[in-house]
C-alpha cells in the first residue's frame, strides 16, 4: 500500500496536534511580570478576555500588541490566539517579530513552531521545538509536537522516538498515542496504526481525532463498515458516509493516489 500523502497526512497529524499541543510555561513568566508593571496595562481586562471566543481574543490582543508592541505578554497572547484561530501565517509573523526581542522565550518558540507545522513548514519548526524540549524535560506536549514535525518530514523513526519520550512523561496519553498512530498511517502501516488508535480511543476522554484516525486506518485496510460506524460517533451519518466513500474511491483507483500520494 502506498503511504498516505504528505498533504492528507499532514491534515491528520495537525488534527491531533491541535488537540494536544499548547504553549507551555517557561521563560515568559518573570519577563511578563516585569514588562506589565508599567502604566496603561489593564490586567483585569487581560484576564477576562480568556473567557471570550477566539475571534474576540484575537481582536483584543491585536489592540494590546499595537498599543504595547514591546510587551512580551501581548506578543505571546496575540500570536497564540492567531494560531488557535487559524491565522497561522500571521501567528508566525508576530511570533518571529517578538522573538527578535525575546529570543529565548519558550512560549513564543513553541507558538512559532506549532504555527510552522500548520503551514507545512516542518523544517522551520524543528529548531524552536527542540530548544523548548531541551529546556523543559517534562514537557510532553512539545515532544509530541516535535514528533508531528518529524512526521511531516518523513522522518518516522525519529518522530516515534519523540512520541515515546512524551509517553514516558505522560503514560497512556490518548493524544500522544493518536499522533503516533497517525505516524504509522503516514508511513503506510495502517495495521499498526489501528492498534495504537484503538488504545487511544479506549482511554477515557480521548479526543475525537483518535476515533477519526482509527476510522481512516480501518478504511485503508478495507474495513469500511466498521470505519463508518466509528466515524458516526462524532460526525453526522451523511458526512461519515461521504468520508468513507472518498477513501474507498482512493483505494479502488490507484491513479487517485495522486491526490494524496505525492510529497510536496
Amino acid at each position: 500500500m502506498p503511504p498516505i500523502s504528505r498533504l492528507a497526512a499532514t491534515l491528520l497529524a495537525l488534527s491531533a496536534l491541535a488537540a494536544c499541543a499548547s504553549t507551555g510555561g517557561g521563560a515568559s513568566a518573570d519577563a511578563t511580570a516585569t514588562l506589565n508593571s508599567g502604566a496603561g496595562v489593564d490586567r483585569e481586562a487581560r484576564q477576562r478576555v480568556g473567557r471570550e471566543d477566539m475571534l474576540t481574543q484575537m481582536a483584543f490582543w491585536a489592540g494590546e500588541y499595537q498599543t504595547f508592541p514591546n510587551d512580551l505578554e501581548a506578543a505571546q497572547r496575540f500570536s497564540e490566539s492567531l494560531r488557535r484561530g487559524g491565522r497561522t501565517d500571521r501567528a508566525v509573523t508576530i511570533a518571529a517579530e517578538a522573538l527578535g526581542r525575546f529570543p529565548e522565550d519558550r512560549q513564543l518558540l513553541t507558538t512559532y513552531g506549532l504555527a510552522q507545522i500548520s503551514l507545512g513548514r516542518a523544517h522551520e519548526a524543528l529548531r524552536p521545538l527542540a530548544l523548548v524540549a531541551q529546556a523543559e524535560p517534562q514537557n510532553w506536549r512539545v515532544r509530541s509536537a516535535l514528533g508531528a514535525a518529524l512526521d511531516q518530514l518523513g522522518r518516522f523513526t525519529e518522530a516515534r522516538a519523540a512520541y515515546q519520550e512524551a509517553l514516558v512523561i505522560e503514560p497512556n496519553n490518548a493524544r500522544v498515542l493518536t499522533n503516533m498512530g497517525v505516524s504509522h498511517i503516514m508511513a503506510g502501516e495502517p495495521e499498526t496504526a489501528e492498534t495504537l488508535l484503538r488504545q487511544a480511543s479506549d482511554i477515557r476522554g480521548a479526543p475525537p481525532e483518535a476515533r477519526q484516525n482509527l476510522a481512516i486506518s480501518l478504511a485503508l485496510q478495507g474495513k469500511f463498515a466498521e470505519a463508518e460506524q466509528i466515524e458516526r460517533v462524532d460526525l453526522p451519518p451523511q458526512q461519515a458516509a461521504a468520508n468513507i466513500a472518498y477513501l474507498r474511491g482512493l483505494l479502488s483507483d490507484p491513479r487517485r493516489w495522486g491526490d494524496v500520494g505525492r510529497s510536496r
